[in-house]
């Protein structure tokens, strides 16, 4: 099983802090990124000593842990506890916005600069987390304040983040104590029915009914909170299936067919538009 530790990052659409930079020895990881597009399924993978909690700020994303696949779309919060094997399945990482951090939990570690009872008191809290429940704006605006100030050099910047990120895990913990019904036009259903019916064309009709919205509504919804079309999503999608298929050594034909193109020239013309590539350009450089 792999163990992952994220490295420091600075780029335009993700960045993240590790302890080193962010001066508190409990936080092995703190990250914000954009994902523009979607991108390779998450293998699985661990956290050794640590928890990881995720936020999703905007968009939509998929985890399985303990054989359990989890759907979270804007101001979910998903939980892997330490040393837990997860991933995102076989569904690639969607066009999304996350916080995420890793938050070592061994006792003896200095915790975000509070004393040993409360600072027990607040891991044991940490480790009876859900794995899924929701957060919500007030929260997600202190996050991203906190992660913007732990990356100040002013001193005093940096202490009121680390403040605001204690604040942040304590309203964690208060909002997974509330129970929220899901909405049952939730558009997760309709990225459910998507990735269930990847061999065929998808109408988005049918999509739209397996939420219980109006085709006029469901556009709209689903671009609010995936950050792209419904047709654009669709052919993000596919187009990572058919990658990983092209790279088992699946011809083009049979790809192209197995994913509901009408034919493989077109097939061709929509893998190019989304990779830069053809489908055999791709295959020969994955070998």
């Amino acid at each position: 099983m792999i163990n992952v530790e994220d490295p420091f990052c600075w780029e335009k659409h993700r960045k993240i802090l590790t302890s080193r930079e962010s001066g508190i020895p409990a936080l092995q990881t703190f990250g914000i990124c954009s994902n523009n597009r979607a991108g390779q399924p998450l293998h699985t993978h661990v956290h050794n000593g640590c928890m990881e909690i995720v936020f999703v700020v905007k968009g939509f994303q998929i985890y399985e842990a303990e054989g359990e696949v989890f759907n979270l779309s804007g101001s979910d919060i998903f939980v892997a506890y330490p040393g837990e094997p997860h991933s995102s399945g076989s569904y690639p990482e969607s066009v999304c916005s996350l916080i995420w951090m890793q938050i070592k939990l061994e006792n003896g570690i200095p915790f975000f600069g509070l004393d040993e009872s409360h600072a027990g008191y607040l891991r044991e809290s940490l480790r009876s987390l859900p794995r899924f429940f929701s957060g919500d704006a007030a929260l997600r605006n202190t996050l991203t304040e906190a992660f913007y100030g732990l990356a100040e050099e002013n001193e005093g910047e940096r202490y009121l983040a680390e403040q605001q990120l204690v604040y942040s895990l304590f309203r964690m913990i208060k909002l997974s104590q509330k129970l929220v019904a899901r909405q049952a036009d939730s558009i997760e259903e309709a990225v459910a029915y998507i990735h269930a019916n990847l061999g065929k064309p998808i109408l988005l009709e049918e999509a739209a009914d397996s939420c219980g919205l109006s085709l006029s509504r469901f556009k709209v919804k689903f671009k609010e909170e995936v950050g792209v079309t419904p047709r654009e999503y669709i052919n993000l999608v596919k187009i990572e299936k058919a990658k990983r298929l092209l790279e088992q050594n699946a011809s083009v034909t049979d790809t192209a067919l197995s994913l509901g193109f009408s034919t493989p020239n077109y097939f061709a013309v929509s893998f190019k538009k989304y990779t830069g590539l053809t489908p055999r350009e791709y295959q020969e450089r994955m070998r």
